[in-house]
């Protein structure tokens, strides 16, 4: 392990930072908090669409992402640019610019003279062939770069991305301490009452998201599905949002199709409150992919959709494919009902994988770090 640095250190962060979105702001927490413990004395700046709201929840500097000027004048004395974690390269979903963003942004970088680390980053689907030319050419000019998966190494392998060191290791939301849950609950009265369930029923968490659906009707699937698990078993079921407002819309729709009674968390939490709240879970029926990960960090079993090809990767490297419903031609009731069965039947044993695989995920998540220290070292 490397000591802890005395010496000062200048990073600027760039990722999907300030849209509200749990799984992103987690990321963002996991990587500043790893860094200040390791170098107290690092100046982190923070490229965000909210810059006050990204300041006030992970104490460093924010600047808009956009404002070209104040980007370069910070790129100054920076000892390293990082892009990343989360799935920035990518052109199956937004508007089809983000590429052009994140990548502008590593040139920026380089034309200012400041190394690049992508860090933990999960690549892909790409598409179009300009913009697969534009990652080969500025992704072979970067200094280190980590993935948190072993298809992503090979996407960059196929596009040719040959010259700077690639290691694939983890997401670093795997570093997030969770929140001590009697303090989360007393801080939230209205999530503490709606978490406390009479005789026992189990809570069922569900994470839903807008994806394309080949035409099937995903929003009465998972009504059928929320009152099949109130009337079999008895359970309570809260929906999470993990992008708030976008999320909340597609659940109350969701709970709108139901016969049974459901709630919708409306509080915005703190990615540490949400994991603790997570723990109390019995079952996680999640879409986004942070809604899995989150309930394995917790050792919640869960039912994964695999919306995005990110979403597959996770649950394969868990060695548990049989959590997973492909939502172009598997998402039927029937499916998820003998998916259901099956992780009841084989609770403790998914547990105990889940336990296992999460310490070995820790472990990677560090090592995007150690790497990240031994580059600023030389």
């Amino acid at each position: 392990m490397i000591k802890k640095s005395k010496t000062m250190v200048k990073i600027m962060i760039s990722g999907y930072y300030g849209f509200n979105n749990t799984g992103d702001e987690a990321i963002l927490k996991s990587m500043v908090g790893a860094f200040k413990e390791k170098i107290p004395q690092i100046k982190i700046v923070v490229l965000s669409c909210r810059p006050l709201q990204t300041s006030q929840s992970c104490q460093v500097k924010a600047i808009k992402r956009l404002n070209v000027i104040k980007i370069i004048c910070n790129l100054r004395n920076t000892n390293l640019f990082i892009s990343g974690g989360g799935g920035l390269l990518q052109d199956s979903s937004g508007k089809g610019w983000s590429i052009l963003y994140y990548l502008g942004l590593i040139w920026l970088a380089k034309i200012t003279k400041v190394p690049v680390m992508i860090y933990a980053q999960g690549i892909g689907p790409i598409n179009k062939y300009v913009n697969k030319k534009l990652i080969k050419r500025t992704l072979n000019k970067v200094d280190l770069i980590t993935l948190r998966d072993s298809p992503s190494q090979k996407i960059l392998n196929n596009l040719g991305v040959l010259k700077p060191s690639i290691f694939v290791n983890s997401d670093p939301v795997f570093l997030l301490k969770k929140k001590n849950i009697n303090q989360t609950l007393n801080n939230h009265p209205y999530i503490k009452k709606m978490i406390n369930t009479v005789h026992n029923r189990p809570l069922i968490g569900f994470s839903v998201r807008k994806y394309k659906s080949n035409g099937l009707d995903p929003k009465r699937i998972f009504a059928q599905t929320a009152d099949y698990l109130v009337d079999c078993y008895k359970a309570k079921i809260i929906f999470f949002p993990f992008k708030y407002d976008e999320d909340v819309h597609i659940s109350e729709e969701i709970l709108s199709l139901m016969k049974n009674k459901a709630e919708v968390l409306k509080a915005k939490l703190e990615p540490e409150e949400l994991l603790s709240i997570l723990s109390r879970l019995s079952l996680m029926i999640g879409v986004r992919l942070h809604s899995i990960i989150f309930s394995s960090m917790v050792n919640i079993p869960f039912l994964a959709f695999n919306y995005d090809p990110k979403v597959k990767y996770f649950v394969d490297e868990l060695g548990l494919s049989e959590l997973l419903i492909e939502t172009d031609k598997d998402i039927s009731f029937k499916n998820i009902q003998e998916n259901i069965k099956y992780i009841r039947e084989n609770n403790d044993k998914i547990k105990n994988i889940l336990q296992k695989k999460v310490i070995n995920l820790e472990e990677q998540a560090l090592a995007n770090n150690e790497l990240m220290y031994k580059f600023l070292n030389q």
